[in-house]
């Protein structure tokens, strides 16, 4: 028997349990095996936190057991406990973020600056990712009291806080001589995240390989969806569920939360979130993926409720462009209003969320001087519209539905953001699918030195998606590249043409636009696709 309990007793001190510790949330150690007759390095990434058990302990270094491998790694990144090896006493935020009173909690006003450092005071294990070794959330301190700040956006040291990922994004500085000297660097690179992440993928929610889609008002998704589910060669679904004057489409609770008012949004509603759950199910078991279209900082009903979170002049009166109020990209009312909303759509079962105007009005620079924006927190437009599509993914994500951003085309084209916040490399080192607009008709004659833009469907995507294509090159994971193209006053053969550019490009994944989707109007082009 004292043989038996010398025998455990030295079996647990030969091989002790350590946790791995490291500066980000992934130790990359390296493994060699023999492939062929010849030596292969693998690298294996084991998370933070993870418990190990200690094979053979060496001055400098121990061999440890990981996933029945035997690897090498430095003493010190073993720790005794888990507590200790996840400890840290601040972080540092890669961008401007506002902190939380509660975790999962409304955004406070409250926020920390890029580079700034924030004192830990705990960490709970139950916010430890075991696969990725992120924590989901830290309670932090700031002017004596705590809050929790998501770990999507730290880093344990103000040097990986302010690491430069940026050297290869180009941009014109064509806003400098409107603004002043560096606005340009400091609007597209100085303020905006451009830490390479992998872009995520759901095995229960898969997205089609290549998506070929139409677009439809909530009333022809609900009435005929006979009709829909026939179309050949369409297999993606984009559904209208709140439009640009601000009413959603569907009896949703989340307005009552953010208007005085809710039936103002919600006047307009075709269905209840039963029946839509009930729809949705139907289209996805007949093999349809199914896309939520949000039109976000466009939207009277918001606006009009809410006049200190939107465009106004400087006596505080709400201000019209494109013949509509706008919400203002800066607001964090309006950020948590387009999110809870996209989320009760992840509940619903949509498979993806696509953000619709999520920029500033366009045609405001020479009225700047008049026009106030509520730019509490003195960012570049494209900071904001980055943070809002950051945020949104952020909160999705544990949902497992994907995030996807319409934008302008001319932005890209003239590789800058037309100062309406929506620069290419920003937004698609975020979102999960990026989705340009190059209507034909947006396209003045001579544009990529084409006469008639119009009359050109294949030359003129042919270029525009050439253009695109360069800028994403700029970052390491950019998002999936989905374009947008047009459907009205279109005939077959012309939307054919558009596509047939795509596939040469090798983007072939497309969205057909036509406002509602109305049958007559499908069946004009239904040959093209």
């Amino acid at each position: 028997m004292a043989l038996l309990f010398f025998l455990i007793v030295a079996a647990y001190t030969l091989h002790p349990n350590r946790y791995i510790t490291c500066a980000g949330n992934l130790l990359t150690v390296e493994k060699t095996h023999l492939e062929n007759g010849e030596a292969v390095i693998e690298k294996i990434k084991i998370p933070k936190g993870t418990k190990v058990k200690v094979h053979q302990k060496q001055e400098h270094s121990s061999i440890i057991i990981y996933n029945h491998d035997k690897l090498k790694v430095k003493n010190s990144n073993l720790s005794n406990s888990f507590n200790e090896a996840i400890h840290t006493d601040y972080v540092y935020c890669r961008r401007l973020v506002n902190l939380r009173e509660e975790k999962g909690g409304k955004l406070s006003k409250v926020v920390v600056k890029k580079g700034e450092r924030v004192k830990v005071e705990s960490i709970d294990k139950k916010d430890w990712d075991e696969n990725t070794g992120q924590i989901r959330w830290y309670k932090v301190k700031k002017k004596n009291k705590t809050y929790y700040l998501s770990g999507t956006y730290v880093e344990s040291s103000r040097k990986l806080a302010l690491k430069k990922y940026d050297q290869a994004i180009s941009y014109s500085t064509y806003w400098d001589d409107y603004y002043k000297d560096g606005y340009s660097k400091d609007a597209y690179t100085s303020q905006i995240d451009y830490k390479p992440i992998k872009k995520e993928t759901y095995n229960e929610n898969p997205m089609p390989e290549h998506v070929k889609a139409i677009h439809v008002s909530m009333d022809n998704f609900i009435n005929n969806q006979k009709y829909i589910e026939k179309l050949k060669d369409i297999n993606t679904i984009i559904v209208e569920t709140k439009n640009d004057e601000g009413s959603i489409l569907y009896a949703s609770d989340v307005c009552k939360d953010y208007l005085s008012d809710p039936s103002l949004a919600i006047n307009n509603a075709m269905i209840s979130k039963k029946d839509l759950t009930k729809i949705l199910k139907e289209y996805k078991k007949k093999g349809f993926y199914c896309v939520s279209r949000i039109v976000t900082f466009k939207d009277a009903v918001f606006a009009m409720e809410n006049p200190k979170e939107s465009l106004t002049d400087k006596s505080g009166n709400l201000v019209m462009y494109n013949d509509q109020y706008w919400p203002s990209a800066y607001s964090r009312k309006a950020w948590m209003y387009n999110v809870e909303l996209a989320k009760e759509c992840a509940d619903l079962g949509f498979n993806e969320i696509q953000f619709d105007y999520v920029r500033f009005p366009d045609g405001t620079a020479s009225a700047n001087s008049k026009l106030n924006f509520h730019n509490t927190y003195k960012e570049s437009k494209v900071a904001a519209i980055q943070g809002f599509l950051e945020y949104a993914k952020e909160e999705l994500s544990p949902k497992h539905v994907y995030v996807a951003a319409d934008m302008f085309a001319w932005p890209i084209v003239a590789c800058d953001d037309q100062d309406i916040g929506q620069f290419l490399p920003a937004i698609a080192n975020v979102v999960d699918v990026i989705c340009p607009m190059p209507y034909l008709d947006h396209f003045s004659s001579g544009s990529f030195g084409i006469e008639d833009p119009v009359e050109n469907p294949y030359d003129t995507l042919y270029a525009f998606t050439k253009i695109s294509n360069e800028q994403l090159k700029s970052i390491k994971y950019p998002a999936k590249y989905r374009t947008w193209i047009q459907g009205y006053n279109m005939d077959a053969e012309d939307v054919k043409q558009e596509i047939k550019a795509l596939k040469d490009t090798n983007y072939p994944d497309y969205m057909v636009w036509l406002a509602s989707g109305d049958k007559k109007d499908i069946d004009k082009i239904k040959k093209g696709f």
